[in-house]
């Protein structure tokens, strides 16, 4: 064997060690791009279910919130029609003290 082959043989041994090299650096990353892709699908199936269990409360939220207004109505229309009769019986009252002190 001539030097100069010897040396090339060299050279491509050396290149392919660093090929070697790179490929495993290469094999490293993509193993963990794919465990963080388990890790990412996981995270994904939990927001999707607690998007739905969200979704679920805030329609739960939404008929409680129309009863409680239809109930807060109903109290009020009391409210206003007790104080009706009381403004009615008080105007009765200051008419008939009034009658009284003309008289």
């Amino acid at each position: 064997m001539s030097p100069v082959t010897v040396g090339l043989e060299g050279l491509l041994a050396l290149m392919l060690g660093a090929c070697l090299f790179y490929f495993w650096r290469l094999d490293r990353k993509l193993n963990a791009l794919r465990t963080g892709q388990d890790g990412i699908r996981a995270a994904a199936a939990e927001l999707v279910q607690a998007t739905t269990q969200a979704e679920a409360a805030i329609r739960t939220l939404k008929l409680t919130a129309a009863d409680a207004g239809r109930d807060l109505q109903a109290r009020i229309n009391d409210a206003r029609t007790t104080s009706d009769r009381l403004g009615l019986g008080a105007g009765r009252i200051r008419s008939s003290a009034d009658l009284r002190t003309r008289l």
